[in-house]
């Protein structure tokens, strides 16, 4: 699954620029987005910053994207942003509970 969640995002990420003024696929991009944060959120060291890429691109290359697409782009990142933190926290909690303190 892995990989093949990240050949989606590489390729959503390779179809922004050719989108850009395109409104419609704008929002088809978005709610694609957000139909994949909770199965990247399963892989999120590997796959997240691909999502912030596409996300960030978005909001760089496009003159056409209405208040409601910025805003759900602005969702999507802070959404993406917290899944990282919580995986980060999770980790860290395993590390911890592998290689307890020696006492």
């Amino acid at each position: 699954m892995p990989a093949a969640v990240a050949l989606l995002l590489s390729l959503i990420g390779q179809f922004v620029p050719a989108v850009a003024a395109n409104e419609g696929l704008i929002s088809s991009i978005i709610t694609a987005l957000t139909q994949l944060i909770p199965l990247v959120q399963q892989e999120v060291s590997d796959i997240l910053p691909e999502v912030k890429n596409i996300i960030a691109a978005l909001k760089d290359s496009s003159t056409t994207l209405t208040a409601d697409q910025l805003a759900q782009l602005q969702a999507l990142d802070a959404q993406v942003d917290a899944a990282f933190e919580a995986a980060a926290t999770n980790a860290q909690a395993e590390d911890a509970a592998a290689n307890p303190p020696a006492g």
